[in-house]
């Protein structure tokens, strides 16, 4: 057993414990936490630490495959830009490389107190790292297409899912956006989604252009689909906003995360939280600023506080692959935003979007959350800093 101490405990979903001791044991698991009052005495086996210990965190978005292409894309792309050089940097993957450098950043997000995640994934190139990982993994299989081929896009999509799932991974069929798939696979997907409660996750929102798309069928996603000689003659423009389509189509009943939600207003953000009682805002800022030069408008979510996660997004679109840093940009944005409040967001709600709150996202007798050591705190400030960095201790 270890008993482990710090100038203060987190537990997040009790207030923080000011030299509070926790005591865990070979797996993980927490057996007690001792609320000392702040009156902290030496005793044999303690270990003590500066600066403040919080729960493992969940990245609630992130495209694990994509980490070969760190580096490679301009900043202020605009999603179609963005879209366009995705293609064409897919078109020539190496694989092996791909999986070496997957490896790298799973051993990394562990490194920066990374639990579970939940994954984007077009093909098996993670499977193999993800059995051996030390994180939780949902796996989201992302199904493209506006053809008239949606059922053989389904079904090739199935293939790839019996194969997570024959690995012992989770996995969910998903859209990649309301603008990339047809009607008809979508009912597919929401059929499929229904009859086994999947978790669900869609990129909502990210750009101007895809509410563009909806509403006049025009616009510079329209411009890119009809360059790369995608067929859009029986897509219909519904005169609304994206979100639109998926308020009327998506399953009332199942976890969906919706992840960026740049372009909402804070209409939408409501009716999405109070049409979806099992909805789950994500936001990416670093990537969004890094896309669309844009960060998130955090007053639009902040009175749904209880269902806004945090992301990464894939390092095609960001420098690291950690929720502490974008806890940073969060503190910075949000002024009056408490860090207990971040921490939420960067734990219990990830864990509650993905039903993994019984063991992960808060430190509470019988869970085995990870504990994650903040050095550099601001404790004038209680906040975080620029200087912040995280220790994994557990």
């Amino acid at each position: 057993m270890r008993r482990i101490s710090a100038n203060y405990i987190f537990p997040v979903t009790k207030t923080p414990l000011k030299n509070g001791i926790i005591e865990v044991d070979d797996s993980g698991s927490v057996l007690n936490i001792i609320d000392t009052q702040g009156h902290l005495t030496e005793s044999r086996n303690l270990e003590f630490y500066n600066g403040v210990i919080v729960p493992g965190f969940i990245n609630a978005h992130c495209h694990l495959e994509l980490s070969e292409l760190k580096g490679k894309l301009n900043q202020g792309l605009t999603i179609p830009g963005f879209i366009n050089l995705m293609i064409s940097y897919k078109k020539n993957t190496d694989s092996e490389k791909a999986i070496s450098v997957a490896r790298l950043h799973d051993s990394l997000m562990k490194q920066n107190g990374i639990v579970a995640v939940a994954d984007i994934v077009n093909n098996t190139l993670t499977i193999e790292i993800k059995k051996k990982s030390k994180i939780y993994y949902h796996n989201f299989i992302e199904l493209i297409g506006l053809g008239s081929n949606a059922n053989e896009i389904f079904n090739k999509n199935i293939l790839l899912y019996s194969e997570f799932i024959n690995s012992g991974l989770k996995a969910s069929l998903i859209p990649h956006a309301p603008y990339s798939v047809s009607e008809n696979l979508f009912e597919l997907l929401v059929q499929f989604a229904t009859e086994n409660n999947s978790i669900l996750s869609v990129h909502n929102q990210e750009s101007e252009s895809e509410n563009e798309m909806f509403r006049t069928k025009k616009g510079k996603l329209v411009d890119l689909f009809t360059s790369l000689g995608i067929d859009l003659s029986g897509w219909k423009p519904s005169g609304k906003n994206s979100i639109d389509f998926l308020m009327e189509n998506f399953p009332k009943e199942n976890n969906i995360l919706f992840v960026h939600n740049l372009y909402s207003t804070k209409k939408e953000i409501a009716s999405i939280a109070n049409e979806f009682l099992n909805s789950y805002f994500v936001i990416c800022p670093l990537s969004n600023y890094f896309i669309e030069s844009k960060y998130p408008d955090l007053d639009n979510f902040l009175p749904f506080s209880e269902k806004i996660t945090i992301g990464t997004d894939s390092l095609a679109s960001n420098n690291s692959l950690s929720i502490l840093e974008e806890m940073k940009v969060l503190a910075k944005l949000g002024s009056t935003l408490s860090f207990e409040t971040i921490l939420k967001w960067g734990t219990i709600n990830g864990a509650r979007a993905l039903k993994l709150e019984e063991k992960l996202g808060s430190i509470e007798i019988g869970k085995i959350p990870g504990l994650n050591l903040i050095t550099d705190f601001d404790f004038t400030n209680m906040q975080i800093a620029d200087k912040s960095n995280v220790r994994v201790l557990v």
